[in-house]
């Protein structure tokens, strides 16, 4: 009979190709590596910042205006028609339009793999061969791309003390914009609210029925007027002239010289009056202070965080008219900030406790160091990879680093366990490097791979929620490929070339401590070598420049600083080293006493395996009858980002006063309360819009218990305006996120839809879950229209649309074009003089110049003002007429998608939901329709992995049924993890599901390492014992990997900074998956393994092994 030591050396003698090389050719080995950390350093710094993943969505506009055309006519004329040319180009995700008075636009959204440039010159093709269909009016349709992305990141107000806004809004045109334009990543400069210096000319209709002139001849008297346009150029010889015509008004006086009618020199101060003046269409206050306000948009792929920056350093130092003031009201890189802290602090939280656990296991400080240099090793690989695929650093790229953290060691952990116990064994130490990696080779490349298989094919997966899962499975793949080939090819090369001092115990300390002498003698004797002269004569340099000349002197004490240094370093090493010792003997009894006693437990647990089995498969039915439908699913989790948006919309046909009235009180309401910060409020007479910013969250409640306080509150201040919707929305870096939902009824009959939607605002009003509820679909006004009669037209020369040019121009103005002052532009408008136009009477009696008849008629002659009730605007989904409900939630309310499908029961049960009216999700940004498309694709992703992951385990292993046995700790993970979440109170969402996914690699991972070792032991001892066998050798690796997998859940748990929200669905299903399939692993695969391959395991077994009764365990 062969001893033991043979067998073990006949089975271990193999050295694994990759491994000798690396540590033969350690050079090549530390360059790659040390070069991998060097690019990741530089991406690091160069990586833009956001909350989440950019998610560029392909969108096209088209707009059309239609002047004098009602909404009705917009919608049949022209909506329609641009509608059904580019329903049928291919791509096209959605089509959403919106008829207005005057004109018309139509938003056209692609798949995000289509190319937005590439879109508009399709559309633009497709419109372009139905202009001919446009009616007579209509101006040629206008393709632009648009970016939903494209929102304001900073904004901040001007105030200008007791300086007029016109003067204030002037300043920020023509001073602030280009200097704020200038700054690195600004993409666009917008300026609103504020009166805008205008200069107008006011008709008098006398005059020009005296005249026989039209509004529109003084327009284009005015607009010729203005001309600066390029000729060309002549060369002669080495010169180019270049000529050019240029005739600009420069003043009030300028303007009124223009001549309109040059037969008779009819100028344009004969027809009516010229004054410098201003225009207001909305108004902007910070606080109740009224502001002109400046918003900045990012370039694409810029960081949002330094461009805000960027702007605020500016306007620090930016010399401001006297009285002048900044007020910065929406910085939306706020949560962005307290996010990235956050998640900053959380890595390196974790690191720390992870390298605790790892020191802990190992004992040694030298090792442990080793093990923990993976870290920052295997994470450089993901900023390299997010710099060369555009991400940036975000909740989930971020997030992929700390689970990283926790993975990524998993590796190494196994090799340097593997070859201490080599060491152990009395291998020396290249040799226990070489045979210890080469043992468990296979098993780290099967458990890196099978991370890799859910990983990998993960971010292909299409669809928005797709981009989410991209960054978070390509970043955590970088790191897991990175450790597995670190693992292998650059620890073996640290631990096989890193010298292993002798440990220092609590018995060796007094002799650390009396070795001063020797290590001042050391730190003079260094002056022999170049590195400490240099430091020398750099110490004595910096002296004499930053203090003083006679400072420098002081250089001379280096020798000593040195010897004393390294004497306080040795001190403190040897401190260390000695506690570590001892809570490393105290953990190893700990883990020997468990590992023994678990040996025992399981060798008689074999005998009831079937009993084991039926256990878990009762805890799994239990947790899909019982738990799983109490479990809420959403798309990203609720986030208090310290902001919220309030939403007022006052009766049609409100006045830009009558708004202003409104917002108002909600401003002084908000500003009253003690944990509201700043209100930017943006009216207009469509309604307003509040911006509102809260104090710390250390200093009040939380946003989704103030939200219905305040929703109560509002609607009892407007409770005298019952036609006055207010709804309020969480804020975040999420469109949709918080406590808004919205949905979309739509119907091919636009009156029926008015009738249905009315009636769902009022089931959705008497909700208990819901605070407020409104719909767009615009309530009906009194339309004062004027149709021409097509009779008294005939022989006048005048047309329906010269009529309708003529009265818009009377009663809104049109622009004719600039006049230059000092260098800037500002718009003309010709207009009639508002003290003229009174009542509908004086409208009707305004001139209208018939060119056939050589005179004026009254607008009156020509046709008539017919009254009607019509909508404002008329909007459509996906070319049928749709209405958007807006929904505030509740603080204990369902989760979107849930109350989604409640209240669509609801409407069918009350006769409002048919085959004429349905229900959409309410567009694919809509929190529901993410929630939907998340289970969707999660449930084909979880899938998809499965499979994967059991072909790369069946070519590992060179089996189709081993790979059942690894992955029979998968669905008892998933139910793990559905029991935490449900105890937690918490809900599954895009972050949850990226756990999931990734618990079917980690519970597999300690399946295989505890497989591996018991397969090559089936060769050489009886099957029971080489279960138990196995489980002795592999119970310390699987804990330790399991513990510092577990460490990276809990800061994602129990965080309470801004933004923790994000991660807390990941690490409570990685600490419910992980803990219960460790367990698992430990019970349920051997139990397993045993049941159903006893009776094949005697034909593996190897001669020498059936000699022996039982093999004494390492």
């Amino acid at each position: 009979m062969k001893p033991l030591r043979d067998l073990r050396e006949r089975l271990f003698d193999h050295v694994n190709p990759l491994v000798g090389f690396s540590v033969t050719r350690y050079v090549l080995s530390i360059g790659i590596f040390i070069g991998v950390v060097i690019f990741g350093l530089i991406a690091t710094t160069s990586l833009g910042v956001d909350l989440l993943p950019t998610t560029n969505t392909p969108v096209v506009s088209v707009n059309t205006s239609f002047p004098g055309a009602s909404p009705e006519v917009v919608d049949r004329q022209v909506t329609r028609v641009i509608e059904g040319a580019v329903a049928d180009i291919p791509g096209v995700v959605s089509i959403g339009a919106n008829s207005r008075t005057g004109g018309s636009s139509v938003f056209i959204t692609f798949t995000p793999d289509t190319n937005q440039d590439s879109a508009a010159n399709k559309v633009a093709s497709q419109v372009s061969a139905v202009t001919r269909q446009l009616p007579t009016g209509a101006s040629a349709p206008s393709v632009r791309t648009f970016d939903p992305n494209s929102q304001p990141i900073l904004e901040f107000g001007i105030s200008g003390g007791s300086a007029p806004l016109e003067e204030v809004h002037e300043y920020a045109e023509n001073v602030l914009v280009p200097a704020v334009q200038r700054v690195e990543g600004v993409a666009n400069v917008e300026v609103n609210g504020g009166p805008e210096r205008q200069y107008q000319v006011l008709l008098d209709p006398s005059r020009l029925q005296a005249y026989g002139l039209n509004p529109q001849q003084i327009s284009s008297a005015i607009s010729s007027a203005s001309v600066d346009q390029p000729i060309g150029s002549i060369t002669r010889g080495a010169d180019t002239l270049s000529f050019s015509t240029r005739d600009v008004p420069r003043s009030l006086e300028d303007i009124g010289e223009i001549v309109v009618d040059g037969n008779r020199g009819v100028r344009v101060a004969d027809l009516g009056t010229v004054k410098d003046a201003s225009s207001t269409d909305s108004f902007t206050r910070i606080n109740g202070t009224p502001v002109v306000l400046i918003s900045i948009q990012q370039a694409s792929g810029s960081n949002a965080v330094a461009v805000a920056d960027g702007v605020r350093e500016l306007m620090k130092h930016f010399s401001l008219p006297q009285g002048y003031a900044v007020s910065f009201s929406n910085d939306t890189t706020g949560p962005i900030r307290a996010s990235i802290k956050s998640t900053t602090h959380e890595i390196w939280v974790t690191a720390g406790v992870v390298a605790v656990v790892v020191l802990l296991f190992l004992g040694r400080i030298n090792t442990a160091f080793t093990v923990i240099l993976a870290i920052p090793i295997s994470l450089a690989a993901a900023p390299v990879l997010y710099q060369l695929l555009g991400f940036t650093f975000n909740q989930v790229s971020l997030l992929a680093m700390i689970v990283a953290i926790g993975i990524v060691v998993d590796d190494s952990i196994v090799v340097a366990e593997n070859v201490e116990r080599y060491q152990q064994m009395g291998v020396p130490r290249h040799q226990a490097v070489l045979r210890g990696a080469s043992e468990v080779f296979g098993a780290v490349a099967a458990a890196s791979l099978s991370l890799l298989a859910v990983l990998i094919p993960v971010s292909f997966i299409g669809g928005f929620a797709g981009r989410y899962l991209q960054q978070f499975a390509l970043g955590l793949s970088a790191a897991v490929l990175f450790s597995w080939l670190e693992a292998l090819l650059f620890l073996t090369v640290r631990m096989a070339y890193t010298p292993e001092a002798a440990p220092v115990t609590w018995r060796d300390l007094p002799r650390v401590l009396t070795t001063l002498p020797a290590t001042l003698r050391w730190g003079f004797a260094a002056l022999r070598q170049p590195w400490a002269v240099l430091l020398l004569v750099g110490a004595a340099a910096a002296l004499w420049r930053f203090v003083t000349p006679l400072a420098a002197l002081g250089a001379l004490a280096l020798p000593l600083a040195l010897g004393v240094g390294r004497y306080l370093w040795d001190v403190a090493l040897g401190l260390l080293e000695a506690l570590t010792l001892t809570l490393h003997g105290i953990t190893e009894r700990g883990m020997t006493f468990v590992r023994e006693g678990y040996a025992r437990a399981l060798g008689g647990m074999l005998r009831f395996s079937p009993l084991v089995l039926v256990g878990a498969a009762v805890f799994l039915a239990a947790t899909l009858l019982f738990v799983v439908p109490k479990v809420p699913f959403n798309f990203v989790p609720q986030s208090d980002s310290g902001t919220f948006n309030v939403r007022i919309r006052p009766p049609n046909g409100t006045s830009l006063n009558g708004s202003n009235v409104l917002s108002d009180r909600a401003e002084r309401f908000l500003l009253a309360q003690p944990e509201v910060e700043t209100v930017q409020a943006n009216v207009n007479s469509g309604g307003s819009g509040l911006n509102v910013k809260l104090v710390e969250r250390s200093e009040r409640e939380g946003i989704f218990q103030l939200i219905p306080r305040y929703q109560m509150a509002l609607n009892a201040l407007y409770a005298d305006q019952p036609s006055t919707r207010v709804m309020i929305f969480a804020g975040g870096g999420f469109r949709g996120q918080g406590s808004g939902l919205s949905f979309n009824l739509i119907s091919p009959s636009y009156e029926l839809l008015t009738e249905r939607a009315n009636r769902a605002v009022e089931i959705l009003e008497a909700n208990p879950n819901v605070l407020s509820a409104s719909s767009d679909i615009s309530s009906t006004t009194l339309q004062n229209n004027f149709v021409p009669d097509a009779s008294r037209l005939a022989g006048t020369g005048i047309s329906s649309q010269t009529i309708a040019q003529t009265l818009q121009t009377y009663a809104s103005g049109a622009n004719a074009g600039n006049v230059e002052v000092q260098g800037f532009n500002y718009p003309i408008q010709v207009k009639m003089d508002p003290a003229q136009l009174q009542d509908m009477q004086t409208l009707l009696s305004l001139p209208v110049y018939s060119p056939s008849l050589q005179t004026s008629l009254a607008v009156g002659q020509l046709g008539s003002i017919v009254q009607s009730q019509s909508p404002t605007t008329i909007g459509r989904t996906n070319r049928l007429y749709g209405a958007s409900l807006s929904v505030n939630l509740g603080e204990n309310a369902p989760t979107p998608l849930e109350f989604q499908r409640e209240i669509e029961q609801q409407f069918r049960e009350a006769g409002i939901l048919d085959n004429q009216v349905s229900l959409d999700s309410g567009g694919q940004f809509s929190q529901g329709a993410l929630a939907s498309q998340l289970s969707s694709l999660g449930v084909q992703a979880f899938g998809l992995a499965l499979l994967l992951v059991y072909l790369v385990m069946g070519a590992q292993f060179n089996s189709f049924r081993y790979p059942v046995y690894l992955l029979l700790p998968v669905p008892f993970a998933v139910a793990g993890a559905m029991w935490f979440v449900w105890l937690r109170g918490s809900a599954l969402d895009i972050f949850a599901v990226m756990g999931f996914l990734l618990l079917i690699g980690l519970s597999a991972k300690n399946a295989i390492i505890y497989l591996e070792f018991v397969v090559d032991r089936m060769k050489l001892m009886p099957f029971r014992d080489a279960l138990i066998e196995a489980s002795r050798l592999r119970f310390r690796p699987i804990v330790m990997t399991t513990l510092t997998v577990l460490v990276i859940s809990f800061p994602l748990v129990l965080g309470t900074a801004e933004g923790s929200e994000f991660g807390r669905g990941l690490g409570i299903t990685i600490m419910g998956g992980v803990l219960v399939s460790a367990i698992m692993t430990f019970f349920v695969v051997p139990a397993a393994f045993y049941l159903f391959e006893r009776g094949r395991a005697s034909q593996l077994l190897l001669p020498e092994a059936e000699e022996n009764e039982k093999l004494v365990p390492a």
